[in-house]
């Protein structure tokens, strides 16, 4: 009687052992790409969040200045906000004894992100 022949052939195992390593690198890829969007996600909230406060900031500042600061700007934040550009503008409403004063505020180099902060102030 033969003896009967190996069931897994020479090098055999070797490859079943290659494909799952390349079946796992390319878990792992798909893995990472996610994180990496995630955390591009924080970013853009974390920016999100800091041009509404400092929309939120800047419409305090011109309240407190009162009606004679009221007119059309623009300028950028000083550091740490230097990336950060506002715009002030004051529009009349159709209301003819209201207006509306809004704050824009955008990132830099983004031309998703930006906030805007709108209030309607009686005329004097």
């Amino acid at each position: 009687m033969k003896p009967a022949p190996p069931r897994h052939p020479a090098g055999q195992a070797l490859l079943e052992t290659l494909v799952a390593v390349a079946i796992l690198a390319i878990a792992l890829v798909s893995l990472l790409a996610g994180l990496v969007r995630l955390q591009d996600r924080r970013l853009e909230a974390a920016q999100a969040r800091q041009a509404a406060w400092l929309a939120e900031t800047k419409m305090a500042e011109l309240e407190l200045a009162g009606e004679a600061a009221w007119k059309n700007s623009a300028g950028d934040y000083p550091a740490p906000n230097e990336t950060f550009s506002f715009a002030v503008e004051v529009t009349p409403s159709p209301d003819a004894a209201l207006r509306l004063l809004s704050v824009t505020v955008r990132a830099a180099g983004s031309d998703r992100l930006m906030v805007r902060l709108s209030r309607l102030e009686p005329r004097p």
